[in-house]
């Protein structure tokens, strides 16, 4: 490829190039004029022909670095000098037939780059230079393109192309070109064109038509549109190319026809398409032809009805026999594919705004989908996955049948239970698979009562014997859950007879290979996450109740997902199941039913078994980068599993069990503390908040374990949030601490990322000790919280942070307002707050969410003001 040229050129505007490479020869217009003389270059007058920029362009593609370097500085100073004279010597070199075919490339791209650059800035410069130009030397440009369209070589007539669509997005508006549509008609309409000529011309007329925002009066889109219609012609046209140019072409005119409300109008474009879409068209043409199809779906839906049943067999013809060519297949399948989503959008339209939408609907799709169906599924048997082509349409396939589902619901389901029952159990593994791929694309849209075989269906094929057709039938079966499991749904996918079994393949399966085990897990979580659904209080009974169904099997679920996640001794820290398989044990834990005694004695022994896997990853020796990277994912994780199982058994009639190994537990998450990954860090951090909150009162007697690892270097946000919920946990029990625990965090805030949530801190810890903390803290935090407030902390360089800080003073406040008691000192306090509050409102540069903060804080304020003055008026009645 030849290298860009200097300047708005090809330099200077980066690397900007044609939509397609340049080359080859092109028949010579009449060499431009200039007006002027050019200045001398290094010693030499340049002329404005092409034979003097010839070797200046060949040059500046030349091997030898210094060569090309030396031709690039000659053009960008032709091009200061003289702009209009460089840019007529540009058009003279694209048209010369005589120059070499790679210095027309580079005059071309450099030419086109003159005139559109590749940042909406640089296009604003160049339309004005472009704007600027005398009119005679545009109009010797201009006719120079025109000229070149029927030039012999394609890469010339290409960049021609090209370069006088971008002029008329420039001249158009103007009215400067305004011969430019009639030109390119008369040369479709030119007797004995050539063939060359007419595929330039509609491509010219492509890009001019690119631009939605030009208008054109009704008599010139309609002669474009005969011109195109004629061109796509096969019978009338007998080149294959210009026939390809004119769909193409008419893609983009369509924007400016009118399609909705022009009988006549549309008839011929559909006419002309489904002409152009015929079997015995090249394949390129048929793409093509069903490229704008799917353009017309996108807009005008309504109006396709009675072209269905032609676009229908045009289907059958591009998909065929064979599976039909892969693009024109995929285009095909697209066509279909935004025939539904537009259908589905109208009707959720329908529902959000049923006073604003027509009543008018799409059932005239409903008969020719139905009939589209077998078609792709004979297009799934045909294309199983087999290599990159054939995953392509089988996955556009599947899709498309995803999307046929939910826009006939029903109707769709004895369709794909034929195929399903045909192939689900024929020797060929691909097929087994391609059939359980079809039940799982076809559950959002049927009523769960015509999908009940599914749930049967899925159960045999976990006990295939191929791991792909185990490993899909397990992801579709996750698939069921995720989309129609919920035990507030007055009918339930499957039945209590089949709950059994299901649970207890799942069990077996979670055993199995990891590429099986993995889609197991995932099946898992969303089973166990359609218990945790929003139900009213009205039936928090029904809730118990169901959610209860889990407890007898929860024993050996979690045995089969600790097996997917097992740790191996060779490499313990490769594990590709164990995020699926731990995200699930997390949800599988958040909604037991704490009540149910099975439920809680299969958590209380899985805590341990966690809790060693946490002490091996930790002692565990990471050598590669990677490792380290495993083993930190592993402490987040495993940390997720201990939060959650605090959680559940901590305000249960169990929570000693968790008081017991408090100690242990907490020891271990204080060495992840110290790991070199934040968010195991903070994950961490967190559980040990949660222990605080679950063990109450008597953490106090771990906390010299907690202090160990109490240090400035180890604070971060999450940290700080649980250092509050420790305060909270233990309220003034931990009086003993709080002299060290405060200075540690005074001696944090003399780092700046960390002072707003210190401060926030000190908001949550006045909330947790109240008293205490008014009588040894509150003078200090508000020498620090008005410190902050310093407006050498707001300049404009630090807005981001300025607003981050001033939220952490409000969250400061805030607390400490709501944790004294004393009236005197909540005064003193109000007025700093007034005080702050006032400089924050002058500040018009301020964010939204300081805006949002200070709200707040006054509204906190509002309420400890009426208890003050609650408490005097009862001081009256006294």
């Amino acid at each position: 490829s030849p290298p860009p040229g200097p300047g708005p050129g090809a330099g200077a505007s980066g690397e900007a190039t044609l939509r397609r490479p340049l080359a080859a020869t092109a028949s010579p217009p009449p060499v431009p004029g200039a007006s002027g003389d050019p200045a001398p270059l290094d010693g030499q007058l340049i002329q404005p022909g092409m034979d003097n920029i010839t070797p200046i362009l060949k040059d500046a593609q030349d091997p030898d670095n210094n060569i090309r370097l030396a031709a690039e500085g000659k053009l960008k100073q032709l091009q200061e000098r003289n702009r209009s004279n460089f840019l007529l010597s540009l058009s003279a070199e694209l048209s010369s037939e005589a120059s070499p075919p790679e210095c027309r490339c580079l005059a071309g791209i450099i030419l086109k780059n003159s005139v559109e650059g590749k940042y909406s800035e640089d296009n604003s410069l160049l339309i004005k230079q472009w704007n600027n130009l005398d009119p005679c030397i545009k109009s010797q440009i201009k006719e120079s393109l025109l000229i070149t369209l029927g030039s012999s070589a394609p890469q010339a007539r290409h960049a021609s192309s090209q370069i006088i669509g971008r002029l008329a997005y420039i001249e158009t508006p103007s009215e400067r070109w305004q011969d430019l549509i009639g030109r390119l008609l008369g040369n479709m309409a030119q007797q004995g064109a050539s063939p060359t000529l007419k595929k330039a011309t509609l491509e010219a007329l492509e890009y001019v038509f690119e631009e939605e925002n030009l208008r054109f009066d009704k008599d010139t889109i309609n002669g474009v549109l005969d011109a195109v219609i004629r061109a796509m012609n096969h019978q009338a046209e007998k080149s294959s190319e210009v026939r390809l140019a004119a769909v193409k072409a008419l893609r983009n005119v369509l924007t400016f026809a009118n399609f909705a409300n022009d009988d006549d109008c549309r008839n011929r474009i559909m006419t002309a398409i489904c002409d152009a879409a015929k079997h015995d068209e090249a394949a390129e043409i048929k793409h093509a032809a069903f490229v704008c199809l799917t353009a017309i779906a996108s807009n005008y839906i309504m109006e396709l009805e009675p072209y269905m049943e032609t676009t229908l067999s045009r289907t059958t013809e591009a998909l065929g026999l064979e599976g039909g060519v892969e693009t024109v297949a995929l285009e095909c399948i697209e066509f279909w594919s935004t025939i539904c989503g537009e259908v589905i959008e109208l009707r959720e339209r329908k529902k959000r705004f049923a006073h604003a939408i027509p009543s008018a609907d799409c059932h005239f799709t409903e008969k020719p989908l139905c009939l589209l169906v077998p078609l792709l599924l004979q297009t799934l048997s045909l294309h199983q996955e087999r290599d990159v082509d054939e995953l392509n349409i089988f996955m556009s396939s599947v899709a498309c049948l995803g999307l046929v589902a939910r826009t006939i619901g029903d109707a769709v389901v004895p369709l794909a239970m034929q195929f399903v029952e045909g192939n689900i159990k024929v020797a060929d593994w691909r097929s087994r698979k391609t059939a359980i791929s079809v039940l799982g694309v076809m559950l959002e849209g049927p009523s769960i009562e015509k999908l009940a075989p599914v749930v049967g269906l899925l159960m045999d094929r976990m006990e295939d014997p191929h791991m792909e057709v185990r490993g899909t039938a397990a992801c579709t079966l996750g698939r069921v859950f995720e989309l129609r499991h919920s035990p507030a749904l007055d009918k339930r996918f499957f039945t209590n007879e089949d709950f059994p079994r299901i649970m207890a393949a799942l069990s077996k399966s979670g055993k199995d290979v990891p590429e099986v085990s993995k889609e197991v897990c995932g099946a898992i979580y969303f089973l166990a996450r359609g218990y945790d659904v929003a139900i009213s209080s009205e039936v928090d009974h029904s809730k118990k109740r169901i959610s209860s169904e889990l407890s007898p099997f929860l024993g050996g679920v979690i045995d089969a997902l600790l097996s997917a996640s097992e740790l191996d001794m060779k490499t313990p820290f490769g594990l590709p199941a164990s995020a699926s398989a731990y995200g699930a044990l997390i949800e599988v834990v958040r909604v037991s039913n704490i009540w149910d005694l099975k439920a809680v004695l299969a958590i209380i022994v899985l805590m341990p078994r966690i809790m060693r896997r946490l002490n091996t990853a930790l002692d565990a020796k990471a050598i590669s980068s990677d490792d380290k990277t495993n083993k930190h994912d592993l402490q987040a994780l495993l940390c997720d599993v201990l939060h959650a199982i605090i959680e559940k058994l901590g305000n249960s009639l169990h929570g000693d069990k968790v008081r017991e190994s408090a100690p242990f537990m907490l020891l271990q998450f204080c060495r992840v503390l110290t790991c070199d990954c934040s968010t195991a860090r903070d994950k961490a951090a967190l559980t040990i908040g949660a222990l605080a909150r679950a063990v109450g009162p008597k953490f106090l007697d771990f906390m010299p374990i907690f202090l160990q690892y109490y240090s400035v270097k180890l604070f971060s946000p999450i940290y700080l949030e649980a250092i509050g919920t420790i305060f909270h946990a233990l309220g003034d029990e931990i009086l003993p601490c709080c002299d060290h625990m405060m200075d540690v965090l005074y001696e944090g805030l003399s780092q700046p990322e960390l002072k707003p949530q210190i401060l926030a801190c000190f908001g949550e810890i006045a909330l947790a000790i109240g008293k205490i903390f008014e009588e040894k803290y509150l003078q200090a935090v508000r020498k620090e919280l008005k410190e902050a407030a310093n407006p050498r902390y707001y300049d404009e360089d630090k807005v981001d942070y300025g607003n981050q800080l001033r939220q952490g003073i409000c969250k400061a406040y805030s607390g400490i307002l709501r944790g004294i008691k004393d009236r005197k000192s909540g005064l003193k306090v109000a007025a700093d707050l007034v005080e702050f509050i006032e400089a924050v409102s002058e500040d018009k540069s301020r964010g939204t969410s300081v805006t949002y903060a200070a709200v707040d804080v006054l509204d906190q304020f509002g309420f400890t003001a009426e208890s003050w003055k609650e408490g005097l008026i009862s001081e009256l009645w006294r």
